[in-house]
């Protein structure tokens, strides 16, 4: 889970997320890290060794436990439940957060994952500035990985799936959505509908509410979808102006997760 700064200032979450998957992407090809095991005495002794003590930069670098939400809603709680489903697809647009290499400045992923016992996970990301023919595709099955840029040939990961994790774990919803978290005090239950083939309950925040204000979405809306049962997110649709590191931007984000639990939901090794 990415940490989120405290300070008032709203970052992009999406900038975050695919500077990291940039970062993957050049640490294609580095040796893993390898844990070495603390060695074992080789008798047992009647007095224990005294246990190391943590250093005061040990203690300051521990996880702080995200605070329970005071409202009815929980958006990071709602993404992550999505860990619960066997498979899905996940779809993301997105218009203002990152430097675009079309002129429409619309950037795009689609991913399919399949979790349990024999985990997988796909990526398309299309329009980000940078990018080697504006494409990049990935794919992850248990330890292999294999990537492909632009219109080139898919290459086999050195590093397997290892090389990836960064960029999946922060391209996953709860990696984009906690960007978001502090909006979930302005959103109100509306009724409950379809979204995506299932049912569900429809939030929404009002243009120029004063909480939307303070969590830094300006002259905009939030649209938000939680599946009824397991209230695992469905679909986020935020526009308007949002406060990107002090600068008010005109911004768009949609999240659409589909196929839940689709058997049709594979990921397979390039060919």
């Amino acid at each position: 889970m990415l940490r989120r700064p405290n300070s008032p200032r709203r970052r992009s979450p999406l900038l975050g997320a695919l500077a990291i998957a940039g970062l993957a992407i050049v640490l294609v090809g580095c040796d893993a890290s390898i844990a070495r095991s603390t060695p074992r005495p080789s008798r047992l002794v009647a007095t224990p060794e005294p246990r190391p003590t943590a250093t005061p930069t040990e203690i300051d670098e521990a996880p702080t436990p995200r605070p329970v939400p005071s409202g009815e809603l929980d958006l990071i709680g709602a993404a992550d439940a999505l860990a619960d489903l066997d498979s899905y697809r996940v779809s993301v647009v997105s218009r203002g957060l990152v430097p675009a290499a079309t002129a429409d400045g619309e950037v795009t992923m689609t991913s399919t994952l399949v979790q349990g016992a024999d985990p997988a996970a796909a990526f398309t990301m299309t329009g980000v500035d940078g990018l080697e023919g504006g494409r990049l595709q990935a794919i992850v099955i248990g330890e292999e990985g294999w990537l492909k840029s632009g219109s080139g040939s898919w290459l086999r990961s050195p590093g397997g799936a290892a090389d990836f994790d960064a960029a999946f774990t922060t391209l996953s919803p709860i990696g984009l959505v906690g960007g978001f978290e502090g909006l979930a005090v302005a959103i109100n239950r509306v009724g409950e509908e379809r979204k995506n083939g299932v049912p569900a309950i429809h939030y929404v925040s009002q243009d120029g509410d004063e909480a939307a204000s303070a969590a830094g979405l300006t002259h905009g809306i939030t649209n938000l979808w939680l599946a009824t049962d397991g209230g695992y997110l469905l679909g986020l649709a935020i526009e308007g102006t949002w406060d990107l590191d002090g600068t008010p931007t005109r911004i768009r984000l949609t999240i659409d997760v589909t196929n839940v639990n689709d058997p049709a939901n594979r990921v397979s090794a390039p060919a």
